[in-house]
Formats: C-alpha cells, sequence, structure tokens
C-alpha cells in the first residue's frame, strides 16, 4: 500500500497549507509551551532580588593656585590606587571581623568625573544592606580623610612659613627710607594676600554624600524580564509545533518501512 492509499502526508506532497495546519493541530503543545516558559518568567521576576544604587561622593583635598585654577594635593588616580589596593580591603576586613557579619553582599566601584576632583563610590545591592553599605563608605571616607591630613598639614606649614617671612619682609620694606623700599612693599604685600588666600581656599577633603540611595532599583527592570519571556514564549512555541511535527512525520514513516 503507497502512501496515497494510506492517506498519511509525505513531504514530497506536503503544501505550505498543509504544513502551517499540521502546526495548528499541535495548538495543546504550543500552549503548554508558552505556559511552561510563562511559569519560569514568573518565577524569575519573584526570585530576582530589587538592587538599588548607594552612591558616596568625596571631594579630595585640594587648594588654589595662583592662576586661580583648583588643584588637588593628590590626583584623584592616585586616590583611587590606594582605596583599591589598600583601604578597601582594610575595610572589608574590618567589617568581617564583626560575628554577625557573614559575608559582604556588595561590591565598591570607584570613579573619577570627568573634570572633578570628585571621587564616586558606589555599590549595588538590595536596600535591607543599606546600614553595611553605609558603615562601609563611612569607613573608606574616614581613611582618604586620614591619609591625606599629612598631606594638608604640610602644605599648611608651608605656606605658613613662607607667609611668615614675606611679613617680615614687608615690615622690614616699611621700616626702610630706600627709594625701592615703596616697590618692595608693594611687591611683599601682595605675595602675602596670595598666601593668605590659598591657605584660606585649602579644602582638606570631605563627602558631599554618604551612601545616598539610589531612587529607581539598578540592574535589569522586571519590565525587560517580561517582555523577554514573552518574545521567548511566541518564539519557542512554533519551534516546539514544529519538532512535534517531524518526530510525528518520523514515527510515521518508521511504521511505513517496517
Amino acid at each position: 500500500m503507497d502512501s496515497q492509499e494510506s492517506g498519511a502526508t509525505t513531504p514530497e506532497d506536503m503544501t505550505l497549507v498543509g504544513f502551517v495546519v499540521l502546526l495548528l493541530k499541535q495548538w495543546k503543545i504550543m500552549l503548554a509551551c508558552i505556559a511552561c516558559v510563562m511559569l519560569l518568567t514568573l518565577a524569575a521576576l519573584w526570585l530576582k532580588p530589587v538592587k538599588y544604587g548607594f552612591a558616596t561622593m568625596y571631594a579630595v583635598a585640594s587648594y588654589e593656585t595662583l592662576e586661580g585654577e583648583r588643584e588637588g594635593l593628590e590626583t584623584p588616580e592616585e586616590v583611587i590606587a590606594k582605596l583599591e589596593n589598600v583601604f578597601i580591603e582594610q575595610q572589608r576586613r574590618q567589617l568581617l571581623e564583626d560575628e554577625s557579619v557573614e559575608g559582604i553582599p556588595f561590591d565598591i566601584d570607584v570613579t573619577n568625573p570627568s573634570n572633578t576632583l570628585l571621587l564616586r563610590i558606589l555599590s549595588e545591592s538590595e536596600e535591607v544592606h543599606q546600614p553595611m553599605i553605609e558603615q562601609f563608605h563611612e569607613g573608606l571616607v574616614n581613611a582618604i580623610k586620614q591619609d591625606q591630613q599629612q598631606l594638608v598639614e604640610e602644605l599648611m606649614a608651608g605656606l605658613d612659613a613662607q607667609q611668615q617671612a614675606y611679613s617680615q619682609a614687608l615690615e622690614a620694606a616699611r621700616a626702610s627710607s630706600s627709594e625701592s623700599a615703596r616697590e618692595l612693599e608693594a611687591s611683599f604685600f601682595e605675595k602675602t594676600l596670595q598666601l593668605e588666600r590659598r591657605i584660606e581656599s585649602i579644602n582638606p577633603g570631605d563627602s558631599t554624600q554618604l551612601a545616598v540611595q539610589s531612587l529607581e532599583p539598578v540592574g535589569i527592570g522586571k519590565t525587560f524580564i517580561l517582555a523577554f519571556g514573552v518574545l521567548v514564549a511566541l518564539l519557542l512555541a512554533p519551534l516546539a509545533a514544529v519538532f512535534s511535527v517531524f518526530v510525528t512525520q518520523v514515527a510515521a514513516a518508521y511504521r511505513r518501512a517496517q
């Protein structure tokens, strides 16, 4: 008995309409595939933790130059290198010494916004971990401040010494009766004012915000996950139907061959 007599459809006489009809007959398989994918998507949405960004901004120690530009006692890159190689590990060890802390559920990312003397310390984690993140960031801020304090003191001492020297020279010029005394007095007076402005402009470094939580969650949003799940379900359902038709045709061909 040949294929026409048995009424079976073979790949040779299969038309596009016939193929679509075969797929539509597999609606139960397509529906089951869509349901499985959507269940997995909903499970992923339910289990996915909602993470927020917690940012600390720190202005490194700086002063104003004679040209009126603000310059750091250290470059932000130098401070970041210290953070990444020393201070972050120190704070991590110190935090883990607490018996109630089993692990640190967040990472630390330090960057320098372009053309600024600011450091941006960022951590991403669940909202429940904010107290731990705030403690960690505060420890980093204190470590930076203590490290730069010596540089600030050295700069202050140097400027104070220069100011005292110019003040003494200014007093000597005022007491002198020479012809060049007035010119020297004006020059020393200007130098003294410049040094005073530089001393007043010194910023010892401090945080402008500490572990401030972002308004919106970070990372892949739930809307994106849901849309991706729907797309995958719509793509896999026809593929599952095609595979089912293929298996059915192979099984039928195998039975005819026996």
